[in-house]
Protein backbone atom coordinates (compact mmCIF):
# COMPACT_ATOMS: atom_id res chain seq x y z
CA UNK A 1 0.00 0.00 0.00
CA UNK A 2 1.69 3.10 -0.91
CA UNK A 3 2.14 5.71 2.10
CA UNK A 4 -0.09 9.13 2.29
CA UNK A 5 0.43 11.85 4.70
CA UNK A 6 -3.13 13.21 5.64
CA UNK A 7 -3.48 16.24 7.08
CA UNK A 8 -5.55 16.61 10.98
CA UNK A 9 -7.23 19.62 11.98
CA UNK A 10 -3.57 21.45 12.59
CA UNK A 11 -2.64 25.42 12.38
CA UNK A 12 -1.28 26.32 9.25
CA UNK A 13 1.95 27.27 11.07
CA UNK A 14 2.05 23.32 12.14
CA UNK A 15 1.40 22.17 8.46
CA UNK A 16 4.44 24.74 7.64
CA UNK A 17 6.66 23.12 9.69
CA UNK A 18 5.66 19.89 8.90
CA UNK A 19 5.89 20.16 5.31
CA UNK A 20 9.54 21.68 5.95
CA UNK A 21 10.41 18.89 8.08
CA UNK A 22 8.78 16.09 5.07
CA UNK A 23 11.15 17.93 2.44
CA UNK A 24 14.27 17.42 4.39
CA UNK A 25 13.90 13.74 5.28
CA UNK A 26 13.48 13.90 1.26
CA UNK A 27 16.61 14.95 0.65
CA UNK A 28 19.52 12.65 1.66
CA UNK A 29 21.01 15.05 4.18
CA UNK A 30 19.15 16.44 7.04
CA UNK A 31 20.57 19.90 8.16
CA UNK A 32 19.68 19.14 11.90
CA UNK A 33 21.92 16.14 12.89
CA UNK A 34 22.25 17.39 16.34
CA UNK A 35 19.24 18.75 17.28
CA UNK A 36 19.55 22.68 17.02
CA UNK A 37 16.28 22.94 14.46
CA UNK A 38 14.17 24.60 16.65
CA UNK A 39 16.34 27.11 17.67
CA UNK A 40 17.23 27.86 14.11
CA UNK A 41 13.87 28.36 13.13
CA UNK A 42 13.18 30.69 15.61
CA UNK A 43 16.38 32.90 14.52
CA UNK A 44 14.47 32.59 10.95
CA UNK A 45 10.79 33.16 12.20
CA UNK A 46 12.60 36.35 14.17
CA UNK A 47 14.73 37.69 10.82
CA UNK A 48 12.10 36.72 7.96
CA UNK A 49 8.62 35.76 9.40
CA UNK A 50 6.51 34.28 6.29
CA UNK A 51 8.82 32.70 5.09
CA UNK A 52 9.94 29.16 4.68
CA UNK A 53 12.91 27.09 2.80
CA UNK A 54 10.61 25.87 0.21
CA UNK A 55 9.32 29.43 -1.30
CA UNK A 56 10.73 30.60 -4.57
CA UNK A 57 9.51 33.69 -5.68
CA UNK A 58 7.30 37.17 -4.69
CA UNK A 59 4.88 36.79 -6.63
CA UNK A 60 3.55 33.23 -5.47
CA UNK A 61 2.52 35.86 -1.94
CA UNK A 62 -0.84 37.01 -5.11
CA UNK A 63 -0.74 34.03 -7.71
CA UNK A 64 -2.68 31.78 -4.92
CA UNK A 65 -5.02 33.95 -3.50
CA UNK A 66 -6.21 35.28 -7.31
CA UNK A 67 -6.85 31.49 -7.86
CA UNK A 68 -9.29 31.22 -4.76
CA UNK A 69 -10.86 34.11 -5.46
CA UNK A 70 -11.47 33.07 -9.15
CA UNK A 71 -12.92 30.02 -7.81
CA UNK A 72 -15.07 30.98 -5.22
CA UNK A 73 -17.50 32.78 -7.11
CA UNK A 74 -18.94 29.38 -7.80
CA UNK A 75 -17.42 27.23 -5.28
CA UNK A 76 -16.51 26.58 -1.74
CA UNK A 77 -15.02 24.53 1.13
CA UNK A 78 -13.23 21.29 -0.52
CA UNK A 79 -14.33 22.25 -4.11
CA UNK A 80 -12.42 25.23 -4.00
CA UNK A 81 -10.54 23.70 -2.42
CA UNK A 82 -9.79 20.93 -5.53
CA UNK A 83 -10.49 23.65 -7.82
CA UNK A 84 -7.21 25.35 -7.11
CA UNK A 85 -5.34 22.30 -7.19
CA UNK A 86 -6.54 21.04 -10.67
CA UNK A 87 -5.60 25.07 -11.62
CA UNK A 88 -2.59 25.46 -9.71
CA UNK A 89 -1.15 22.36 -12.16
CA UNK A 90 -2.36 23.99 -15.46
CA UNK A 91 -1.05 26.88 -14.48
CA UNK A 92 2.72 25.02 -14.30
CA UNK A 93 1.91 23.46 -17.58
CA UNK A 94 1.80 26.97 -18.58
CA UNK A 95 4.29 28.59 -17.12
CA UNK A 96 6.72 25.54 -18.45
CA UNK A 97 5.16 26.35 -22.04
CA UNK A 98 5.76 30.54 -21.94
CA UNK A 99 9.72 29.44 -20.45
CA UNK A 100 9.09 31.45 -17.09
CA UNK A 101 10.70 28.88 -15.23
CA UNK A 102 13.55 30.50 -12.64
CA UNK A 103 12.06 29.82 -9.21
CA UNK A 104 8.65 27.97 -10.68
CA UNK A 105 7.59 25.46 -8.12
CA UNK A 106 7.48 22.06 -10.37
CA UNK A 107 10.56 23.37 -13.07
CA UNK A 108 11.65 19.79 -12.79
CA UNK A 109 8.12 17.78 -11.85
CA UNK A 110 5.84 19.16 -13.79
CA UNK A 111 2.46 19.35 -12.58
CA UNK A 112 2.43 16.46 -11.00
CA UNK A 113 4.58 17.58 -8.25
CA UNK A 114 3.68 16.79 -4.78
CA UNK A 115 3.69 20.42 -3.02
CA UNK A 116 2.08 23.37 -4.54
CA UNK A 117 1.86 26.43 -3.74
CA UNK A 118 -0.64 26.90 -2.28
CA UNK A 119 0.27 24.78 0.39
CA UNK A 120 4.20 26.63 0.58
CA UNK A 121 2.63 29.83 0.83
CA UNK A 122 0.07 29.57 3.16
CA UNK A 123 1.08 30.81 6.15
CA UNK A 124 3.02 33.30 4.43
CA UNK A 125 -0.17 34.49 3.33
CA UNK A 126 -1.76 34.62 6.68
CA UNK A 127 1.27 36.21 8.22
CA UNK A 128 1.17 38.96 6.00
CA UNK A 129 -2.69 39.34 6.86
CA UNK A 130 -2.80 38.46 2.73
CA UNK A 131 -5.00 35.49 4.15
CA UNK A 132 -7.75 36.55 7.24
CA UNK A 133 -7.55 33.93 9.70
CA UNK A 134 -5.27 32.03 8.51
CA UNK A 135 -7.90 28.69 8.26
CA UNK A 136 -7.20 25.57 6.07
CA UNK A 137 -7.61 25.69 2.55
CA UNK A 138 -10.72 23.35 2.67
CA UNK A 139 -12.80 25.89 4.80
CA UNK A 140 -12.85 28.86 2.26
CA UNK A 141 -15.17 29.82 0.52
CA UNK A 142 -18.19 30.44 2.77
CA UNK A 143 -18.79 26.39 3.27
CA UNK A 144 -17.28 24.42 5.43
CA UNK A 145 -17.17 26.62 8.78
CA UNK A 146 -17.46 24.99 12.33
CA UNK A 147 -20.50 27.21 13.14
CA UNK A 148 -23.40 29.55 11.26
CA UNK A 149 -21.64 32.65 12.94
CA UNK A 150 -17.88 31.80 11.81
CA UNK A 151 -19.26 31.17 7.94
CA UNK A 152 -21.22 34.45 8.66
CA UNK A 153 -18.30 36.76 9.59
CA UNK A 154 -15.82 34.80 7.13
CA UNK A 155 -19.01 36.30 4.24
CA UNK A 156 -19.07 39.82 5.50
CA UNK A 157 -15.36 40.10 5.87
CA UNK A 158 -13.94 37.98 3.21
CA UNK A 159 -10.94 35.18 3.35
CA UNK A 160 -8.91 37.61 1.70
CA UNK A 161 -7.30 41.07 2.18
CA UNK A 162 -10.02 43.42 0.54
CA UNK A 163 -7.14 45.20 -1.24
CA UNK A 164 -5.18 42.56 -3.56
CA UNK A 165 -4.76 44.27 -6.40
CA UNK A 166 -6.19 42.46 -9.19
CA UNK A 167 -5.23 38.75 -11.17
CA UNK A 168 -3.77 40.13 -15.03
CA UNK A 169 -5.35 39.63 -18.09
CA UNK A 170 -5.80 36.08 -19.06
CA UNK A 171 -5.33 34.66 -15.57
CA UNK A 172 -5.76 31.66 -13.94
CA UNK A 173 -5.12 30.47 -17.77
CA UNK A 174 -1.57 31.94 -17.80
CA UNK A 175 -0.12 34.27 -15.77
CA UNK A 176 1.26 37.55 -17.97
CA UNK A 177 4.82 38.66 -17.03
CA UNK A 178 5.58 35.06 -15.09
CA UNK A 179 7.52 35.75 -12.22
CA UNK A 180 8.05 39.39 -11.97
CA UNK A 181 6.06 41.90 -10.05
CA UNK A 182 4.14 44.48 -11.60
CA UNK A 183 4.39 48.23 -9.40
CA UNK A 184 1.33 48.20 -8.16
CA UNK A 185 1.80 44.25 -6.53
CA UNK A 186 5.16 45.07 -5.25
CA UNK A 187 3.92 48.34 -3.51
CA UNK A 188 1.24 46.22 -2.51
CA UNK A 189 3.08 43.46 -0.94
CA UNK A 190 6.06 45.81 0.65
CA UNK A 191 3.03 47.52 2.58
CA UNK A 192 1.75 44.40 3.76
CA UNK A 193 4.82 42.79 5.12
CA UNK A 194 5.95 46.06 6.22
CA UNK A 195 2.28 46.77 8.40
CA UNK A 196 2.72 42.59 9.43
CA UNK A 197 6.24 42.68 10.69
CA UNK A 198 7.16 45.98 10.94
CA UNK A 199 10.23 45.64 13.19
CA UNK A 200 11.76 42.88 11.40
CA UNK A 201 14.84 42.70 8.89
CA UNK A 202 12.47 41.56 6.46
CA UNK A 203 10.41 44.70 6.56
CA UNK A 204 14.10 46.90 6.51
CA UNK A 205 15.67 44.62 3.33
CA UNK A 206 12.63 46.23 1.42
CA UNK A 207 12.60 50.03 2.05
CA UNK A 208 17.15 49.59 2.63
CA UNK A 209 19.02 52.34 0.66
CA UNK A 210 21.38 49.60 -0.53
CA UNK A 211 19.90 46.87 -2.88
CA UNK A 212 20.28 43.16 -1.41
CA UNK A 213 23.08 41.48 -2.96
CA UNK A 214 21.43 38.02 -4.46
CA UNK A 215 24.98 36.47 -4.70
CA UNK A 216 25.46 37.33 -1.11
CA UNK A 217 26.14 33.81 1.34
CA UNK A 218 24.77 35.18 4.53
CA UNK A 219 22.42 38.48 5.75
CA UNK A 220 25.43 38.92 8.00
CA UNK A 221 27.53 39.92 4.92
CA UNK A 222 25.11 42.05 3.26
CA UNK A 223 25.22 45.20 3.13
CA UNK A 224 21.22 45.94 3.61
CA UNK A 225 21.50 44.84 6.56
CA UNK A 226 24.35 46.98 7.97
CA UNK A 227 21.79 49.83 8.75
CA UNK A 228 18.88 47.91 10.27
CA UNK A 229 17.01 49.21 13.31
CA UNK A 230 18.38 48.40 16.59
CA UNK A 231 15.48 45.33 17.04
CA UNK A 232 16.37 43.64 14.36
CA UNK A 233 20.20 44.11 14.26
CA UNK A 234 19.92 42.55 17.83
CA UNK A 235 18.60 39.60 16.56
CA UNK A 236 21.01 39.85 13.51
CA UNK A 237 24.03 39.68 15.69
CA UNK A 238 22.43 36.63 18.07
CA UNK A 239 21.94 34.77 14.99
CA UNK A 240 25.56 35.42 13.63
CA UNK A 241 27.06 34.32 16.56
CA UNK A 242 24.66 31.34 16.95
CA UNK A 243 25.55 30.43 13.04
CA UNK A 244 29.55 30.91 13.81
CA UNK A 245 29.30 29.09 16.95
CA UNK A 246 27.47 25.77 16.15
CA UNK A 247 29.34 25.20 13.10
CA UNK A 248 32.17 23.86 14.44
CA UNK A 249 29.82 21.37 16.41
CA UNK A 250 28.46 20.42 12.96
CA UNK A 251 32.03 20.40 11.39
CA UNK A 252 33.52 18.36 14.24
CA UNK A 253 30.19 15.71 13.97
CA UNK A 254 31.56 15.25 10.29
CA UNK A 255 35.02 14.85 11.17
CA UNK A 256 33.58 11.97 13.64
CA UNK A 257 32.13 10.92 11.21
CA UNK A 258 34.45 10.93 8.28
CA UNK A 259 36.64 9.02 10.99
CA UNK A 260 34.55 5.73 11.38
CA UNK A 261 33.69 5.89 7.65
CA UNK A 262 37.40 5.33 6.80
CA UNK A 263 38.12 3.16 10.02
CA UNK A 264 35.71 0.77 8.09
CA UNK A 265 37.08 1.15 4.27
CA UNK A 266 34.60 3.01 2.76
CA UNK A 267 36.11 4.67 -0.14
CA UNK A 268 33.24 6.85 -1.55
CA UNK A 269 33.91 10.35 -0.08
CA UNK A 270 37.38 11.02 -0.75
CA UNK A 271 39.80 12.11 2.65
CA UNK A 272 36.91 13.05 4.74
CA UNK A 273 38.99 13.30 7.67
CA UNK A 274 42.02 15.48 6.03
CA UNK A 275 39.06 17.69 4.95
CA UNK A 276 37.45 18.66 7.86
CA UNK A 277 40.61 18.98 10.09
CA UNK A 278 41.28 21.49 7.64
CA UNK A 279 37.61 23.26 7.43
CA UNK A 280 37.94 23.08 11.63
CA UNK A 281 40.94 24.94 11.35
CA UNK A 282 39.68 26.96 9.18
CA UNK A 283 36.55 27.47 11.52
CA UNK A 284 38.59 28.20 15.17
CA UNK A 285 40.76 30.68 13.18
CA UNK A 286 37.47 33.14 12.14
CA UNK A 287 36.26 32.33 16.11
CA UNK A 288 39.90 33.91 17.09
CA UNK A 289 38.97 36.63 14.85
CA UNK A 290 35.98 37.63 16.49
CA UNK A 291 36.82 36.59 19.99
CA UNK A 292 35.65 39.94 21.83
CA UNK A 293 31.88 39.53 20.39
CA UNK A 294 32.12 36.47 21.49
CA UNK A 295 33.74 37.19 24.81
CA UNK A 296 31.40 40.15 25.15
CA UNK A 297 28.21 37.81 23.83
CA UNK A 298 24.99 38.40 26.16
CA UNK A 299 23.97 34.83 25.84
CA UNK A 300 21.25 34.61 28.44
CA UNK A 301 19.48 37.72 26.66
CA UNK A 302 20.00 34.76 23.51
CA UNK A 303 18.13 32.71 24.96
CA UNK A 304 15.22 35.34 26.41
CA UNK A 305 15.42 36.17 22.63
CA UNK A 306 14.77 32.63 20.98
CA UNK A 307 12.42 31.49 23.81
CA UNK A 308 9.95 34.61 23.24
CA UNK A 309 9.30 32.86 19.79
CA UNK A 310 9.68 28.58 20.76
CA UNK A 311 9.21 28.37 24.52
CA UNK A 312 9.32 24.45 24.30
CA UNK A 313 13.10 24.23 23.57
CA UNK A 314 13.92 20.88 25.90
CA UNK A 315 16.48 21.19 28.20
CA UNK A 316 19.03 18.62 26.54
CA UNK A 317 18.97 21.35 23.47
CA UNK A 318 20.19 23.87 26.12
CA UNK A 319 22.37 22.43 28.04
CA UNK A 320 24.56 20.98 24.52
CA UNK A 321 24.40 24.27 22.98
CA UNK A 322 25.71 26.15 26.21
CA UNK A 323 28.39 23.39 26.65
CA UNK A 324 29.33 23.87 23.26
CA UNK A 325 29.63 27.82 23.34
CA UNK A 326 30.88 27.56 26.49
CA UNK A 327 34.12 25.92 25.18
CA UNK A 328 33.99 28.41 22.23
CA UNK A 329 34.17 31.53 24.24
CA UNK A 330 37.12 29.71 26.14
CA UNK A 331 39.03 29.23 22.97
CA UNK A 332 38.89 25.07 24.04
CA UNK A 333 37.52 24.74 20.19
CA UNK A 334 40.80 26.11 18.77
CA UNK A 335 41.99 22.33 19.19
CA UNK A 336 38.34 20.49 19.08
CA UNK A 337 39.11 18.38 16.18
CA UNK A 338 41.76 16.44 18.58
CA UNK A 339 39.77 17.33 22.08
CA UNK A 340 38.05 14.63 24.21
CA UNK A 341 35.64 16.23 26.11
CA UNK A 342 34.35 17.81 23.10
CA UNK A 343 34.44 15.06 20.53
CA UNK A 344 32.08 12.61 23.52
CA UNK A 345 29.57 16.27 23.35
CA UNK A 346 28.68 15.83 19.89
CA UNK A 347 29.00 11.77 19.87
CA UNK A 348 26.13 11.70 22.54
CA UNK A 349 24.34 14.56 21.32
CA UNK A 350 24.05 12.39 17.79
CA UNK A 351 22.67 9.34 19.63
CA UNK A 352 20.51 11.23 22.03
CA UNK A 353 19.06 12.76 18.57
CA UNK A 354 19.11 9.73 16.45
CA UNK A 355 18.86 6.57 18.90
CA UNK A 356 19.65 3.60 16.43
CA UNK A 357 19.70 5.82 13.68
CA UNK A 358 23.23 7.41 14.47
CA UNK A 359 25.87 7.10 11.85
CA UNK A 360 28.25 7.12 14.90
CA UNK A 361 26.53 3.70 16.19
CA UNK A 362 24.67 2.13 12.73
CA UNK A 363 27.25 1.05 10.34
CA UNK A 364 24.42 0.64 7.52
CA UNK A 365 23.94 4.32 8.47
CA UNK A 366 27.17 5.01 8.39
CA UNK A 367 27.23 4.04 4.60
CA UNK A 368 24.78 6.58 3.75
CA UNK A 369 26.43 9.52 4.48
CA UNK A 370 27.04 11.31 1.29
CA UNK A 371 30.69 13.64 3.00
CA UNK A 372 28.01 16.23 4.18
CA UNK A 373 25.76 16.13 7.07
CA UNK A 374 24.99 19.46 7.99
CA UNK A 375 28.24 20.82 7.81
CA UNK A 376 27.28 24.44 6.41
CA UNK A 377 26.47 27.40 8.60
CA UNK A 378 23.18 28.06 9.66
CA UNK A 379 21.72 31.03 6.72
CA UNK A 380 18.03 31.28 8.26
CA UNK A 381 16.33 31.06 4.40
CA UNK A 382 19.29 33.68 3.06
CA UNK A 383 18.44 31.83 -0.01
CA UNK A 384 15.03 32.52 0.03
CA UNK A 385 14.58 35.54 1.64
CA UNK A 386 17.32 37.55 -1.01
CA UNK A 387 15.19 36.82 -3.53
CA UNK A 388 12.05 37.49 -2.61
CA UNK A 389 13.13 41.07 -1.15
CA UNK A 390 14.96 41.23 -4.67
CA UNK A 391 11.25 40.43 -6.45
CA UNK A 392 9.80 43.23 -4.93
CA UNK A 393 12.33 46.17 -4.69
CA UNK A 394 12.60 45.31 -8.67
CA UNK A 395 9.00 45.69 -8.56
CA UNK A 396 9.24 49.07 -6.70
CA UNK A 397 12.04 50.43 -8.70
CA UNK A 398 9.13 49.93 -12.25
CA UNK A 399 7.06 52.50 -9.84
CA UNK A 400 10.13 55.02 -9.24
CA UNK A 401 10.14 54.60 -13.42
Amino acid sequence: MASSVAWLDTSAEEQRRIREVLNLFATSESRDELGIGQIRDAFSDLLFPGTSVLQTRARYLLVVPWLYRAGASRRSGPDLAAWVEQRERRLIAAMLREQHTEGLIGRVAGPNVKLLPSAIYWSGLARFGILHGGGRSDRLGGRGRESEAEELADRVRGDWHPTLPPAPDGFPELLDGGFALTAQEASWLSERIRAAAPDRLLAHLIVSRARVDVGSAAPWLDAATADAPSQAAEVLSHAELFSLGLHGAALLYNLLVGEEYEAAGLTRVEAPVDDYRRRLDDWAGVCRDVAPRLTAWDRDRMWDVVRAVNPRIGIATAAFVDRWLDAVVDGRTAASADDAGLRALVRSREQQQKGAQARLANPQMLKTWSGEAGSGRLDYRWGTVRRIVDDIREGLDRAVA
